[in-house]
């Protein structure tokens, strides 16, 4: 496998697409991910803290609006089990239950949008005053 840039990376649609894979990772695959990311790790972090201080584009809000409300709907399911204290099988039976949602987590996606921005707006402006304080000390 190619190793991707980070803006593929964070471009990328964080579902899997059907015609690439059509079944769920095994835990081999799931260790060799974890392996990858943790060496892309600190490269991803540096490119993460820039793209932050950037306003975010109408596909970028839309895609963590989506992400938000695919969460919700985690929650829900896993009744207060956090993801990483499930087992492969939970997890892989939420991500079959959220295939099935699709349409109610666009739904709720689009209606989440304004919050995100105005998350967005305010993550941004708490940052710059962390900066100006910096430089003033």
């Amino acid at each position: 496998m190619q190793m991707r840039s980070f803006k593929s990376f964070l471009s990328e649609d964080p579902e899997i697409n059907e015609d690439e894979v059509e079944e769920e990772m095994t835990p081999a695959q799931r260790i060799k991910a974890k392996q990858r990311m943790k060496k892309m790790s600190k490269r991803i972090q540096i490119a993460k803290k820039r793209a932050m201080k950037r306003p975010p584009t109408k596909e970028k809000v839309e895609l963590r609006a989506r992400r938000q409300a695919k969460n919700t709907f985690i929650k829900k399911w896993a009744k207060g089990k956090q993801k990483g204290e499930m087992s492969f099988a939970q997890r892989a039976q939420i991500e079959k239950r959220l295939k099935t949602a699709g349409p109610r987590i666009d739904r709720l996606a689009k209606r989440m949008i304004p919050a995100v921005r105005l998350q967005d707006r305010e993550r941004r402006a708490m940052s710059k005053e962390k900066a100006a304080s910096k430089d003033t000390k």
